[in-house]
């Protein structure tokens, strides 16, 4: 034990003289957490969470430009209502291709009377009247920046044409209404007699029969809530800085390897095994110092950046352990590095190649569900994935410690399966 301190502490001292390279290992993650997070989040309100700013140009100024807009408005898109005496069609396209506004949405001019004569015509009897290929319909303009996302464009090309469905059977379902009333009154039925009037058919259609209720998994057992951004990245690019700890580590070995030093350790009483301790126990806790700075950006900086603030509020015995192993496997690759490398750059470009790779595959830079099914299925042999899915269950699925036991497991065998493949490089190097 007193070997391993006396290693432990050598790394220390060594470590503290690189001051510069400590430097990058913790401004590099906070960085990139600020940078991604800030990123998503905006993704997301652009995505559906927030509600997207779209132009309105009403030239009717009918009956149908007026239930559309409230039709949009009861949505996810904040209209921007532009003065129809002021501006016409290509002033919304001039804003829309030129980027300032992303929709732009144009209401023509006759557009309410049209509307309400073909639907009349609808269900007029007369030859060749009842045909549907005889009615005309009514076009609403829909403007979109070439730019925007394909996600975005749907889902407000779906918004609109769900409001213009529902405008369209509210007005089929009057003239219904109308017919109906006629006949009946043709038949000698009062009109109080029926429920079915012009006037109450609509409204007995907007009167919902189904509704969606959504859980977030099993709500009675977990503490599952709706995704944020920060949840997701702290620990992501917490666990990425903590893999590029790897690269120096690496150059430690090598170091000592190229100047002698090793030679001189590997002759004293000592297993390679006890200073692979050392170093390990070291990086260890440059790793949990990496954790620890990167929740605390997302605990007090974020919420000054009008992001949510990071929380363990479940299970921080757990969240603890999963970043004590995370960081035992970082140390074992960058200890297989050291001994597997004959020069520093060899090491250097292959750790940041590999990591890199790792996290890209593991669900770091994009979410694993995300990719396409070959590089899901990729997905389980990186390190950071193993980590960054332990981490997810316990902040956003509420999940406990047993439930992350595999892959905990499967670090932990990460880095006894590089500790030994060390330990046998370290004997051939000799």
């Amino acid at each position: 034990m007193l070997k391993i301190f006396a290693a432990t502490a050598k790394e220390l001292l060594l470590l503290l003289r690189d001051r510069t390279g400590l430097l990058v290992l913790f401004l590099m993650p906070a960085v990139l957490v600020v940078v991604i997070t800030l990123v998503q989040e905006n993704v997301m309100e652009l995505t559906g969470r927030e509600k997207t700013r779209a132009l309105f140009l009403d030239l009717d100024q009918g009956d149908l430009g007026r239930s559309l807009r409230k039709q949009l408005e009861t949505g996810a898109l904040d209209l921007v209502v532009w003065d129809e005496k002021q501006k016409d069609a290509t002033d919304i396209q001039a804003a829309v291709t030129d980027g300032d506004y992303q929709i732009g949405i144009v209401v023509p001019r006759n557009a309410s009377s049209q509307f309400k004569e073909e639907a009349a015509r609808l269900f007029q009897q007369g030859q060749g009247r009842e045909n549907p290929r005889d009615i005309v319909t009514t076009s609403v303009h829909l403007f979109v920046d070439p730019g925007i996302m394909a996600g975005l464009r749907a889902g407000v090309t779906a918004q609109l044409q769900m409001a213009l469905t529902t405008i369209a059977l509210e007005a089929k379902l009057a003239q219904l209404g109308g017919m109906l009333e006629k006949t009946m009154a043709s038949a000698g039925v009062p009109p109080e007699v029926s429920p079915l009037d012009g006037g109450k058919l609509p409204a007995l259609f907007r009167q919902p029969l189904l509704a969606l209720q959504e859980n977030q998994g099993d709500s009675g057992s977990t503490g599952a809530s709706l995704y944020k951004p920060v949840q997701q990245n702290v620990p992501a690019w917490a666990l990425f800085g903590m893999f590029f700890t790897a690269i120096p580590l690496a150059g430690s070995i090598l170091q000592e390897r190229c100047s002698g030093i090793w030679v001189r350790l590997a002759a004293l009483p000592v297993s390679p095994l006890v200073l692979f301790a050392g170093k390990a126990v070291a990086y260890m806790g440059v790793c949990l110092c990496q954790f620890l700075l990167i929740a605390l950006i997302g605990a007090f900086l974020f919420p000054y950046l009008g992001l949510p603030a990071f929380t363990i509020s479940m299970h921080p015995t757990a969240v603890l352990l999963t970043v004590l192993l995370s960081s035992l496997s970082a140390c074992g690759y960058g200890i297989l590095l050291g001994m597997a490398c004959s020069t520093y750059e060899q090491a250097s470009t292959l750790g940041a190649t590999t990591v890199v790779a790792a996290a890209a595959i593991g669900g770091v830079m994009v979410p694993v569900y995300a990719m396409p099914h070959v590089m899901q299925r990729f997905s389980i042999i990186s390190p950071l994935n193993w980590g960054l899915t332990a981490f997810q269950d316990l902040l956003l699925r509420g999940y406990s410690l047993a439930a992350i036991l595999d892959d905990l497991g499967r670090l932990l065998l990460f880095f006894v399966v590089t500790a030994f493949l060390s330990w046998k490089l370290a004997g051939i190097r000799k």
